[in-house]
C-alpha cells in the first residue's frame, strides 16, 4: 500500500468544511464551510484563497457551465450569480421533514446534480437521494438515508457510488444512458475496510475511489475490486471531503472540520478545519460540467 502524508494548503480553520470540488472552468478548488455560511475558492497556482459569505448554510457549491453557481441550501437548491449576490430557487428538498438538510452532492455525467440529505437530529434513515436534472426537474432515486455521503461517478459514467455515513457500506449502482434508470449492484466495500466512517469521496481516472474517513484521520483509495491501495494520513481526525485537482489533476485536496471535535482532540490536532493537500499517483478524472 502506498502511504502519503497531507499538509495544510490553507489555514482556514473551517467549522465544517465540505463539498470540495475541482472546477475546470477556472482551475480552482471550491468548497463550503456549512456552519460559517461561507464559500471558499482556492487558486492552486497562485496559492491564494477567496471567501464569500452566504445568507444560509450551504453543503455544496458547483460552478455552472452557463455562469454563476449552484448551491445546496438546507432545504433548497438555488442558483446564484458570480458575485453571490442574487439567489433564485431551482428546487425545494424535503420541506415536510424538519429534521433533514441537503448534504453531499455530485455532478452527474449528463450535467445534472445528484444529492442526498442528512438527518440532523438522529440516525433515523428518513432522508433520500435525489437527482436535479439540467432543466430543474427533481427525481427521487431512493430513500432510507440517514447521512448521505460519498456520491461520485466512475470515469465512464456508468457507475454511481454512494454511502450512508451512519451505516458505512460504500454502495454501487449502474447508471442507464441519459440517467434513464438506476440499478444497485454489489457494494464496493464494507464499513470496516478502513478506520473511521466514510464521508465525502472522489474518483480518479483509473476508477479508484478515494474515501475521506471521518474520525479515522485518513483518506483511503479503494480500487474497482474493493482492495485498499493507498492511504493518506492527515493532521486531523475529521477529514470530510476530497477532490483531485491542480494543473495535472494529481493533487488530492481534503477539507476537514472543527465542530463536534473534543477540546482534547483539537489540542492534539490544532490544524483541524484546514484545507489539506498532497500529491498522489493517479490523476483525477476530468470533472463533469454542471448544466443545472
Amino acid at each position: 500500500m502506498r502511504i502519503y502524508h497531507a499538509h495544510t494548503a490553507f489555514d482556514c480553520h473551517n467549522q465544517l468544511g465540505e463539498g470540495c470540488n475541482w472546477s475546470a472552468l477556472d482551475q480552482s478548488l471550491w468548497w463550503t464551510d456549512i456552519e460559517a455560511k461561507s464559500v471558499f475558492r482556492w487558486d492552486d497556482k497562485r496559492r491564494v484563497a477567496a471567501v464569500r459569505q452566504l445568507p444560509n448554510r450551504a453543503a455544496f457549491v458547483f460552478p455552472r457551465a452557463r455562469g454563476g453557481f449552484v448551491l445546496g441550501f438546507p432545504k433548497s437548491i438555488v442558483i446564484t450569480d458570480p458575485t453571490f449576490t442574487d439567489f433564485s430557487q431551482v428546487a425545494e428538498i424535503e420541506p415536510h421533514l424538519a429534521q433533514t438538510r441537503v448534504n453531499d452532492a455530485a455532478i452527474d455525467p449528463y450535467g445534472g446534480i445528484v444529492l442526498g440529505t442528512y438527518n440532523q437530529q438522529s440516525r433515523e434513515p428518513v432522508g433520500s437521494v435525489y437527482r436535479v436534472a439540467p432543466d430543474g426537474e427533481v427525481t427521487t432515486l431512493f430513500g432510507g438515508v440517514a447521512a448521505a455521503n460519498g456520491l461520485e461517478f466512475s470515469p465512464d459514467g456508468r457507475i454511481m457510488y454512494f454511502t450512508d455515513t451512519a451505516e458505512g457500506t460504500i454502495r454501487r449502482f449502474t447508471l442507464a444512458p441519459k440517467f434513464a434508470g438506476l440499478g444497485e449492484i454489489g457494494p464496493l466495500a464494507g464499513p470496516n475496510i478502513a478506520p473511521g466512517s466514510p464521508d465525502g469521496a472522489t474518483v480518479d481516472i483509473e476508477g479508484g475511489y478515494w474515501s475521506a474517513r471521518l474520525r479515522g484521520g485518513c483518506v483511503v483509495r479503494i480500487d474497482q475490486n474493493g482492495h485498499l491501495t493507498d492511504r493518506v494520513d492527515i493532521p486531523s481526525m475529521a477529514p470530510t471531503c476530497v477532490a483531485l485537482g491542480g494543473a495535472d489533476l494529481r493533487t488530492l485536496f481534503i477539507t476537514s472540520r472543527r465542530t463536534r471535535q473534543s477540546s482534547d482532540e483539537l489540542l492534539r490536532f490544532p490544524e483541524s478545519g484546514n484545507l489539506f493537500h498532497v500529491k498522489v499517483g493517479p490523476a483525477g478524472r476530468p470533472p463533469f460540467g454542471c448544466r443545472v
